[in-house]
């Protein structure tokens, strides 16, 4: 491969997050960061956010609610976000893995345009096993990849707690909880978050 062409490609970082098995089929929410070369930057606003709201590294179904709101609140304040949140929600289904692919190629395309790419994908809670599924998925969609890999729960960064902190608010939503109703609309207007 011509290395003048490798280095044109746009190097991308997507981080997964899915929510929902508990229901049986229910309901299941996928959550996709899309991020460029400004992970530093934005990591070094988020840490601060989890911090200065008390959420801290907590996933979101384990934060107490008051701090799950001011994390929220102080996201709609972070610019660098804007337009790099994907999500989707599927109902009547168990095919959790191969919709979790689905979801990421479509938010990966959705932010790579029509330009040559390469995508490092970080997805949480997937054992050897699912990774593997995953990655097959992805590549039946014709996504290039870099490097794929399953995030360990001692391995969490701010960005996989991101991602879990959006399939958290959706499945609130969906539950009827009013605020996550309101909160949700105003990050999809904002353009913070993106139904796929």
């Amino acid at each position: 491969m011509d290395i003048k062409k490798e280095d044109k490609k746009k190097k991308l970082y997507a981080y997964v997050d899915e929510s929902g098995q508990d229901t049986e089929g229910f309901l299941f929410v996928v959550s996709v960061l899309i991020l460029e070369n400004e992970l530093d930057k934005i990591c070094e606003e988020l840490e601060p956010i989890e911090l200065e709201t008390k959420k801290k590294n907590m996933k979101w179904n384990k934060a107490h609610h008051a701090f799950r709101e001011a994390y929220i609140e102080k996201l709609l304040k972070t610019e660098k976000l804007r337009g790099k949140i994907f999500f989707e929600m599927f109902s009547d289904t168990k095919k959790y893995i191969e919709l979790t692919s689905f979801a990421t190629a479509k938010a990966i395309l959705k932010k790579s345009g029509n330009g040559e790419y390469k995508v490092t994908v970080f997805v949480d809670g997937f054992k050897k096993k699912e990774i593997e599924i995953f990655s097959k998925g992805l590549r039946d969609l014709n996504i290039r990849t870099r490097k794929i890999r399953g995030v360990k729960k001692d391995e969490n960064n701010a960005f996989i707690r991101l991602v879990d902190a959006i399939c958290g608010l959706i499945r609130d939503k969906e539950d009827g909880n009013e605020w996550a109703g309101k909160i949700t609309a105003k990050l999809i207007k904002e353009r913070y978050i993106r139904e796929l």
